[in-house]
């Protein structure tokens, strides 16, 4: 009988063994076609949709693909990609948007971020704004999606996490260097850098460093940046890891700021960064680092203005979208009217806002500051009202904001030239300015509305 039992129990095994393997996600690149003129004539070919640089009617897409070691599969692709851009800057300038996805997601062309993106290209190709610029979207893509189980995949957040930070110290970086050198060949080109979740991990994780820099010699001035926007969105990273650079930005003064060099935009309700992320920080920390409390001139409460304990325990728990005493913001979406509009108001006039939240042992009202004139990051927190959740960034509500936003650097780059067209509202720094933005963000709701309308994201 016990015989029978064991090799009873085989054919299970394998089929939970094939189960698995059957239901990883392929550790290939999904784009590896080179680029032929009218490669996408039909955007429903193979030949479009395997290339790496896809030439469409009113924008190109170039995708950039990694392993999970950080390396680019085929660093000819990458170089190919770059010429690419690189010409159609000399030509006609460029309007680059880069996208970097996050956990649950890949570069497959089925993939409902890739498709939302496409959307969002298509938005931005028809904006008047471009003045003849080219857009170019660049999607940089890796494997945030391991398992495609539905139960199973939702237990590699904290494996993904690890592979995110891996590929953001890789070869991202220089890519988006890359990027900018290009960018910076003319005043009229743009370059916004977006990621999401792990992505923005990603994005932090390439740029931080950079932007602490620019910060530290105060030199946006003389090209001294990484993008026009560098914008984050429910980033899945510690607030540990982007210590050096607000640090930086406290203690130094910008004297040439334009606009913002970094934006963070989180929300509360997003239970995987609230939940899931500082429990497996606590885990996977618990037995690595020794944690310290820090002494810091800057930390206090933002109501008793004692002053506090800087702790690693609290800096690594929470993300750095979610820990409080970063917050400048708090971001709401009023529907008094007919078109809903933003609110954001500076956590100052609405401290209860911005407190700790989610899995943590901080409490009251930590802030660091004060604060110099032009801080240039911008740590925005929402509410339910803007992201529903985790993954839900395409929403009209944030894509009009995040639009509004890129929107205000594409003018800004075209202020001086004889074709821009002035609407009437001022460019540059619009998050400084409450009222512009609600008129900006009224005009382009309804048409982003109609575009992206589907059934929300988890």
């Amino acid at each position: 009988m016990e015989h029978r039992n064991i090799i009873g129990s085989v054919p299970i095994g394998l089929v939970i063994l094939v189960l698995l393997v059957s239901g990883c996600a392929t550790t290939e690149p999904y784009h590896f076609m080179a680029w032929t003129d009218g490669n996408c004539v039909d955007p429903d070919s193979s030949n479009c949709k395997q290339s790496y640089y896809q030439e469409h009617s009113k924008y190109d897409l170039a995708f950039a693909e990694f392993t999970e070691r950080g390396n680019a599969f085929n660093d000819d692709w990458i170089k190919q990609v770059l010429a690419k851009i690189g010409e159609r800057q000399r030509t006609q300038g460029v309007v680059t948007i880069v996208f970097i996805h996050g956990w649950k997601h890949n570069a497959d062309e089925n993939d409902e971020n890739l498709k939302d993106f496409k959307k969002t290209l298509e938005l931005l190709a028809e904006s008047a704004q471009l003045i003849n610029r080219r857009l170019v979207g660049v999607y940089i893509g890796w494997r945030g999606s391991s398992i495609e189980l539905p139960l199973l995949k939702e237990l590699t957040f904290w494996d993904r996490k690890a592979v995110a930070q891996e590929v953001g110290k890789g070869g991202v970086t220089r890519l988006l260097l890359e990027l900018d050198k290009i960018d910076r060949e003319n005043k009229r080109n743009v370059l916004a850098i977006v990621g999401h979740s792990f992505g923005g991990a990603i994005t932090v994780s390439a740029t931080s460093e950079v932007l602490t820099e620019i910060i530290v010699n105060d030199r946006q001035e003389h090209g001294g940046r990484i993008g026009d926007a560098v914008i984050v969105l429910n980033p899945a990273i510690e607030a540990n890891q982007t210590l050096s650079m607000v640090e930086a930005a406290v203690n130094n003064q910008n004297t040439s700021l334009r606009n913002p060099l970094f934006y963070s935009i989180s929300s509360d309700a997003d239970s995987a960064t609230h939940y899931l992320f500082p429990i497996g920080q606590t885990i996977g920390l618990l037995f690595t680092w020794r944690q310290k409390d820090l002494e810091r001139s800057y930390y206090y409460d933002r109501i008793t203005d004692e002053k506090l304990v800087l702790r690693e325990e609290h800096l690594d728990v929470a993300t750095t979208g979610n820990f409080a005493p970063y917050l400048t913001h708090r971001l709401t979406m009023n529907r008094s009217g007919d078109i809903p509009y933003p609110s954001l108001l500076p956590c100052d006039e609405v401290p209860d806002d911005c407190v700790p939240k989610g899995l943590t042992t901080l409490d009251g009202h930590p802030t660091i500051g004060p604060l110099p004139a032009d801080y240039p990051l911008q740590f925005i927190k929402t509410d339910k009202t803007v992201m529903a959740g985790h993954n839900d960034i395409f929403n009209p509500q944030i894509l009009t904001f995040i639009y509004t936003l890129i929107d205000d650097v594409v003018r800004y780059a075209v202020i001086d030239d004889p074709d821009y067209k002035y609407d009437g509202i001022a460019s540059g720094n619009i998050l400084s300015r409450p009222e512009d933005l609600k008129q900006r963000f009224r005009r382009f709701y309804d048409k982003i509305l109609n575009k992206m309308q589907r059934t929300p994201a988890d």
